[in-house]
């Protein structure tokens, strides 16, 4: 891979397929880049990152918004500024409780 510059907003978010009222866009995939994929995500009022697991370690920091993050089975606040660590085979899930929307970067590590 050669290295390039994107700007997210040229990139069209897309509903995510597995989760509530989640949008994003895919920043990095892995056939760019096996290592690592990075994504940006919309989380909705109302809407959630559903609980589930992954066979690679993700890494989430919340730009803005608040909500309730499960981790290690208890849900926990995270906010603006926070990082949430996911390693592998973890469950967990962010569900956006509060009146705006979560706006959060992604990344896989290898890349999804």
């Amino acid at each position: 891979m050669e290295a390039i510059i994107k700007n997210h907003k040229d990139i069209e978010f897309v509903k995510h397929p597995k989760h509530i009222e989640v949008y994003k866009k895919d920043l990095t995939n892995n056939d760019e880049n096996g290592r690592l994929s990075a994504h940006y995500l919309h989380i909705m009022p109302g809407g959630e990152i559903v609980p589930h697991t992954h066979e690679v370690l993700e890494v989430f920091y919340i730009m803005s918004g608040k909500g309730s993050a499960l981790i290690n089975g208890e849900r926990q606040t995270a906010e603006a500024g926070s990082v949430i660590i996911a390693p592998i085979g973890s469950e967990h899930g962010l569900k956006n409780d509060g009146d705006e929307i979560i706006e959060l970067y992604a990344v896989f590590s290898p890349g999804i």
